[in-house]
C-alpha cells in the first residue's frame, strides 16, 4: 500500500473523530434547562437551538460557506438568525483551527465569506469555541488574539463570559473567579459576556439580575451591566416594553453602563439586518424611532473617537467613550 493509501484512511478518521467533537448535541443542551410553557423558555430554547444548530451547520469542514448560509437564512426568521450566526462563528473557529498556523486568517476569511454584517456575533462564538477547547489556558487565548483583527479579537472574552455564566456559575458561583487570569480588559469584556448571561440565567427577569451584579467585585460591576444592558436589547429587540422597564429599574449609577450595552445590542441588530432593523422601528412611536437611532449615533461617534488608539485596548476605549456621552445625554435630562 502506498503512503497516500495509508495516510488517507488516518485522514478520514481524524475527520470523522473532529466533526463528532465539535458537532453540538441540541437535545442534551437543551435538556439542562428546566423548560416550562411560558414567554422566556419559549424564546429561550428558539435562540439556544439556533445558536448551537448555527454550529453545526458551520463545523461540517465539508459544507461550503455559501451553503452554511443558505442553511442559515433558510432555516431562522430574522429574529432569530442573528442567534445562528453567532453558533456559526464557534463553528467556524473549530473549523479554522484545523488550519493550524494559518487559522486566524482562515477564520476571518470564513467570516467575510459568510456575511460580515455579523461580525460581533462571530467573535463571541469564537470565545465559546476557545473556552470549549481550552478553558482558562492564557497561552491559547493569546496565540489566536495574535492571528486575528486586534480590535475584535477582545469580543472573544464576551464569548468566554457568557458560556461560563450560563453553564457553570449556578454550580459554582466561584467559577467567575477565573477570570482574572486574563489582562484588565479582557476580564472586563469577560464580565460583559457574564452579564449577558444573567438575563439569561435570571430568565429575562431584570430585579434578581440587578441583585447579582450588586454582588460583583465593584471594579467590573460597570461592564456586568453594559452586558445585561446589550442581553435584554438584542433578546427583546420586539418588546420594547420589556427594554423600557428594565432601563427604568436599573439604579441611576448604573444607567450610563447599561444603555451603553443597549446600544451597542441596538447597533449589532441594525447591522446585521437593516430589514428588519426598519420593520421592528417602524411599529414604533416616532419619538422613540428617534431616540433608539440617536443611542446607535452615539455609538458611531464613541467608534470615530477612538479609532486612532492602539487596536488592542479599542474596544474597551469604545465602550467607556459610548457610556461617556451617553452619562453626559443622560445628564442633560435625555432619560
Amino acid at each position: 500500500m502506498t503512503v497516500f493509501g495509508l495516510l488517507l484512511p488516518a485522514a478520514v478518521l481524524a475527520l470523522l473523530i473532529y466533526v463528532r467533537i465539535c458537532h453540538q448535541n441540541i437535545g442534551r443542551t437543551t435538556a439542562l434547562f428546566p423548560w416550562k410553557q411560558e414567554f422566556f423558555d419559549r424564546r429561550f430554547q428558539e435562540i439556544l437551538r439556533a445558536f448551537l444548530s448555527g454550529n453545526n451547520y458551520a463545523v461540517n469542514p465539508l459544507r461550503s460557506i455559501s451553503g452554511i448560509r443558505r442553511r442559515l437564512d433558510r432555516n431562522f426568521e430574522p429574529f432569530y438568525r442573528g442567534f445562528a450566526y453567532e453558533g456559526a462563528g464557534m463553528g467556524l473557529g473549530a473549523r479554522a483551527s484545523l488550519f493550524g498556523p494559518w487559522k486566524g486568517k482562515k477564520f476571518e476569511s470564513y467570516l467575510q465569506e459568510l456575511d460580515p454584517g455579523h461580525i460581533y456575533q462571530y467573535f463571541v462564538g469564537l470565545g465559546w469555541w476557545l473556552h470549549a477547547r481550552y478553558g482558562f489556558r492564557t497561552n491559547a487565548y493569546k496565540t489566536w488574539a495574535r492571528k486575528i483583527d486586534a480590535s475584535y479579537a477582545p469580543i472573544l472574552f464576551d464569548g468566554v463570559g457568557f458560556k461560563t455564566g450560563l453553564f457553570e456559575y449556578k454550580q459554582n458561583p466561584y467559577c467567575i473567579d477565573m477570570f482574572n487570569v486574563f489582562n484588565q480588559h479582557e476580564q472586563r469584556v469577560c464580565y460583559q459576556g457574564f452579564g449577558r448571561s444573567l438575563w439569561f440565567q435570571n430568565r429575562f427577569e431584570i430585579g434578581p439580575v440587578l441583585a447579582e451584579i450588586d454582588r460583583l467585585p465593584e471594579p467590573f460591576r460597570g461592564d456586568a451591566l453594559s452586558g445585561a444592558g446589550l442581553a435584554v436589547a438584542y433578546s427583546m429587540f420586539d418588546n420594547l416594553a420589556v427594554i423600557l422597564n428594565a432601563y427604568r429599574l436599573v439604579p441611576d449609577g448604573g444607567k450610563a453602563a447599561f444603555a451603553q450595552g443597549m446600544a451597542f445590542g441596538w447597533e449589532t441588530r441594525r447591522l446585521q439586518d437593516r430589514e428588519h432593523w426598519h420593520a421592528v422601528l417602524d411599529r414604533l412611536t416616532v419619538p422613540m424611532q428617534l431616540k433608539i437611532e440617536g443611542w446607535v449615533e452615539v455609538v458611531h461617534q464613541a467608534r470615530k473617537d477612538v479609532d486612532a488608539g492602539q487596536p488592542e485596548s479599542h474596544y474597551v476605549r469604545w465602550i467607556d467613550r459610548t457610556r461617556h456621552l451617553l452619562q453626559n445625554q443622560l445628564m442633560e435630562g435625555e432619560n
